[in-house]
């Protein structure tokens, strides 16, 4: 079967299929940064510091953009990013306050 611009259902099938490894590939590494902010929040737990740092949410984002090459836009990037610095903050804020709950039952 032919595609638009002579393309082949097999070629769009294997872009597809690598499409599908890139977002396990994703998944995995969001996993291992949630997990990395968790025990973070376990640090600032034990030392009293605040879970929310926005010095350090924009140094992650500028630091971010820099890397940038496209084809995403600078904005779009930040806007991913943002949105997984915010679950990420909340999944860390949720186990800091599992945490206190634990320590003063």
């Amino acid at each position: 079967m032919a595609l638009q611009n002579g393309t082949s259902e097999k070629t769009l099938i294997a872009w597809r299929d690598e499409i599908d490894a890139l977002d396990g590939e994703l998944l995995r590494l969001l996993n291992r940064r949630a997990a990395i902010a968790c025990e973070i929040a376990q640090v600032k737990v034990s030392c009293g510091i605040a879970a929310y740092d926005p010095a350090r949410e924009a140094q992650v984002l500028a630091r971010i953009t820099s890397q940038n090459s496209g084809p995403f836009e600078d904005e779009s990037v930040r806007a991913i990013f943002h949105s997984i610095i915010h679950e990420t903050r909340c999944l860390g804020t949720k186990r800091m306050q599992e945490q206190k709950k634990a320590v003063s039952s």
